[in-house]
């Protein structure tokens, strides 16, 4: 029971963290490339392409974010990754809540990535295990 608790706090503060380094890293590029624009207003269009952007980098950060907590599980891999999943994609849906908006088309597509990666990093992690073992 210990180990389940701690593999889902675990787990859940990775992806914290390392959705905030994330979003840092992202933040400063984001600088940057407005104050490229404002020189060069032909690059204008690389900003369609920031939702794509955060998709492809929140999906890494749930699927790195899987092997921690499936490392720290070892049992029931899939069960403690999604429930580390669904409290991040949870924590992606809950500001728009708050502030009485609707849930977007975003959002549901952000709960989906941390659900599916997640639990695909959980299952790799899982996979890698059981080639250790067989050798």
């Amino acid at each position: 029971m210990i180990n389940s608790i701690k593999s889902i706090i675990g787990g859940f503060l990775a992806i914290i963290v390392m959705g905030l380094i994330a979003q840092l890293i992202i933040l400063f590029v984001g600088v940057g490339y407005f104050s490229l624009v404002k020189k060069f207003p032909s690059l204008s269009f690389i900003s369609e392409f920031t939702t794509i952007l955060l998709f492809a980098v929140t999906a890494v950060v749930a699927f790195i974010g899987g092997l921690f907590t499936a490392k720290l599980a070892r049992q029931a891999v899939a069960l403690h990754c999604l429930i580390v999943g669904s409290m991040a994609g949870a924590l992606t849906l809950v500001p728009s809540l708050i502030n009485g908006y609707e849930i977007t088309t975003n959002g549901i597509v952000f709960l989906i990535i941390f659900l599916v990666a997640t639990i695909a990093g959980g299952l790799y992690w899982k996979k890698q295990q059981s080639l250790v073992d067989d050798t």
